[in-house]
């Protein structure tokens, strides 16, 4: 079974990998998600997503911001079940 994804609108390559989707790949990292400082969010993300931290890094705002909506919204469903 795999995780909510998002389709990246701004695809990411890096070395000889086409990075063009996010799929939640660890619901106890969405737990453990730390936002305190820019390199604790980006390995948060990273943890998340099951994806290199320079995937992160080098993502497209827009990108940035519907990956981080999808980690609230599942919050959020779970803070209202």
């Amino acid at each position: 079974m795999t995780g909510p994804e998002i389709v990246l609108e701004h695809p990411v390559e890096l070395d000889g990998t086409l990075y063009d989707k996010l799929t939640v790949a660890s619901y106890d990292a969405i737990a453990s998600f730390e936002c305190h400082n820019a390199p604790r969010v980006i390995l948060s993300l990273a943890r998340v997503y099951g994806v290199p931290r320079k995937v992160i890094r080098h993502l497209h705002p827009d990108d940035t911001n519907r990956a981080g909506d999808l980690i609230r919204a599942l919050l959020d469903e779970v803070a209202h079940s």
